[in-house]
């Protein structure tokens, strides 16, 4: 058996932030709003090397790929981490199995509070600055999706401005409406091959797409949408949002580093 202590960079979540942890930040807002933490008893956390192969493969399924080690090393310092919260939750009572609906309690608690940060106008600007490709826009457009069975040719009444509605049963399979699709919003939806001549036709112009199991897709382009740099004046609010949620999760995750520094990891290796 070895100890395990924690990377002096003291921010090997980082990454993991901007994936699906928020089960993980939820669970550290839920112990860090209450007035104070229940003192523990005992402070060694033991772990099996087979939880943690268990937990890398898990985040290789996730990602389709195999993890570097460093990557590898990411995800058992955050194994760890989630252990210690999930260790202070049973220490302030909390049911383990029912965690995930005491969590967004919790969670709106929280934000609820009067314990939320609050930026100053010159903490916005700095930050829009600072992050300002977040708020330039891909240029979009709003489409019409209109699915008739395979084999039959686009009805003359839409060729000549009428509406989908208008037709019958037996000419319509489907229709939508799909507003402010970016390029690779309509790859992900149509298909990059779909997508590039959707995102290239002439506005009110119906184009054909491709075939699928439910019919023949047409698409017509019914607004286009500039893209560019939103204004702040616009986003403020959107901006604020998103400084807050990250000052609030830096916050959790240095009182997380505070919390571990009280507990000594150990990881059983297999077959010792």
């Amino acid at each position: 058996m070895h100890d395990t202590s924690k990377d002096s960079s003291g921010t090997v979540l980082e990454r993991l932030l901007r994936e699906p942890l928020v089960h993980f930040l939820g669970l550290a807002a839920a112990l860090f709003v209450m007035a104070e933490l229940v003192g523990s008893g005992d402070t060694t956390i033991e772990i099996t090397q087979d939880e943690i192969e268990y937990r890398i493969m898990q985040v290789e399924a996730e990602e389709d790929a195999p993890l570097t080690e460093q990557e590898r090393r990411l995800v058992v310092e955050a194994y760890i981490d989630e252990r210690v919260l999930v260790r202070e939750a049973q220490e302030i009572g909390l049911d383990v199995d029912e965690r995930i609906e005491d969590i967004l309690i919790q969670k709106m608690l929280h934000v609820l509070s009067g314990d939320v940060i609050q930026p100053s106008e010159e903490e916005l600007a700095v930050y829009y600055e600072g992050n300002i490709e977040r708020y330039v826009m891909e240029p979009s457009v709003t489409v019409d999706e209109l699915i008739l069975p395979i084999g039959v040719p686009l009805p003359e009444l839409i060729r000549d401005g009428g509406l989908p509605s208008e037709l019958s049963d037996e000419q319509l399979v489907g229709h939508r409406v799909v507003p402010e699709l970016t390029l690779s919003d309509l790859s992900l939806v149509f298909g990059e091959r779909a997508a590039q001549l959707v995102f290239e036709a002439e506005v009110a112009t119906w184009t054909e797409g491709f075939d699928s199991s439910r019919g023949n897709h047409w698409f017509r382009v019914q607004e286009r949408h500039a893209g560019g740099l939103q204004p702040f004046s616009v986003i403020r609010d959107r901006i604020r949002l998103d400084w807050i949620t990250e000052q609030e999760d830096r916050r959790l995750l240095r009182r997380v580093a505070e919390l571990r520094e009280q507990y000594t990891v150990i990881i059983e290796e297999m077959g010792s």
